[in-house]
């Protein structure tokens, strides 16, 4: 996992350039793991509320990452952008937003309560499970590393 500063009030900046930057382009490069998750508050891509951060859209996919994990907006979104998943989960608690017009990356929106996400790792599988809190898995989708 890869943890970002997506403030804009990160004092090193926060765009493809920046000094986190060069610091996740090096590590994921450098990675011997299988699975290499990013994770940051502002979403690159989000057809919530907020909307889009275009200065958090690097070249995740290009560096070596599966996938990016992003909350702020109050709801899930798993989008599809340069071949990996950009999921947004804001529905841990706080008022539920609703979306916008949808991104054409798009794939699964879901506003109507709270819920969680379940991710397993098994070798060469990657399972994403989002679950409202009734229970009902709402969304999955299973990576699979091509060793």
């Amino acid at each position: 996992f890869f943890a970002l500063d997506s403030e804009p009030f990160e004092p090193d900046g926060n765009s493809a350039t920046s000094v986190q930057a060069q610091w996740l382009q090096a590590g994921l490069q450098a990675s011997s793991s299988t699975w290499n998750i990013v994770y940051f508050h502002y979403p690159p891509y989000s057809s919530g509320y907020h909307g889009s951060i275009a200065v958090m859209r690097w070249p995740f996919a290009k560096w070596g990452a599966d996938a990016v994990l992003c909350g702020h907006d109050h709801d899930y979104e798993r989008l599809l952008v340069d071949g990996i998943p950009y999921i947004v989960n804001g529905l841990g608690g706080g008022q539920i937003y609703d979306f916008k017009q949808p991104l054409s990356q798009s794939i699964v929106r879901y506003n109507i309560t709270y819920g969680a996400m379940l991710v397993t790792a098994i070798q060469d599988e990657l399972k994403f499970e989002f679950y409202n809190r009734h229970g009902l898995r709402v969304d999955w989708f299973t990576l699979i590393k091509q060793q």
